[in-house]
C-alpha cells in the first residue's frame, strides 16, 4: 500500500465529516470528499510537510465544501418553483419539535457571517482544536478562539428552545 493510500484510509472519515458539517447532505459530502482526495493526489508534490497531511487535506475539503455550498445556494435561489413541504410520515410531537429546532439551528448557522460559521463548523461541530482550525483557515489561533466565542454567543441569542 502506498503512503497516499494509507493517508486516504486514515483520513477518509474526517474528510467526509468536514464536508458533511458544511453541506449537511451526505451525497454532496461524499462527492466533495472524493474531489478533495483527487486534488490532494494531484498536488501531493506541493505538500512541503508530509506530517501535516491531515490538516492539509482538511483545508482542501473545507474549501471545496464551501464552494459547493455556495453553488448549491445559488442554484436554489434561482429556482422559481415553490414546493410545499408535506410530512412524509407520522411521528411524535416531540420528534417534530426536535426536527423543527434542528432546522432552526441549521438556518441560524447558515445566517452567520462566513468567518464565524467556518470556525463554528470546524471547532464546535467537527471538534477540531483551535490550532488546527487556525492552520486550515490561515488565521491566528487567537482569532479562531474569539470568532468561536462570538459565533456561539450569536447562535445562543438567536436560537432559544
Amino acid at each position: 500500500m502506498s503512503e497516499f493510500e494509507a493517508q486516504v484510509r486514515a483520513n477518509q472519515r474526517r474528510v467526509f465529516q468536514i464536508a458533511y458539517a458544511v453541506l449537511a447532505d451526505a451525497a454532496e459530502a461524499e462527492d466533495v470528499a472524493q474531489e478533495a482526495f483527487l486534488q490532494a493526489f494531484r498536488r501531493l508534490r506541493s505538500l512541503r510537510e508530509p506530517e501535516r497531511f491531515r490538516a492539509w487535506i482538511g483545508r482542501i475539503v473545507y474549501r471545496l465544501a464551501l464552494n459547493r455550498r455556495r453553488s448549491l445556494l445559488r442554484e436554489r435561489s434561482r429556482e422559481t418553483v415553490w414546493q410545499g413541504s408535506q410530512p412524509s410520515g407520522v411521528g411524535s410531537e416531540k420528534d417534530t419539535l426536535d426536527q423543527l429546532f434542528l432546522d432552526r439551528v441549521r438556518r441560524e448557522i447558515d445566517l452567520l457571517p462566513e468567518k464565524l460559521r467556518s470556525v463554528l463548523v470546524l471547532c464546535a461541530i467537527e471538534g477540531m482544536e483551535a490550532s488546527e482550525a487556525a492552520w486550515i483557515l490561515k488565521v491566528p489561533e487567537g482569532t479562531v478562539r474569539s470568532r468561536l466565542h462570538l459565533a456561539r454567543k450569536r447562535l445562543l441569542s438567536e436560537v432559544k428552545p
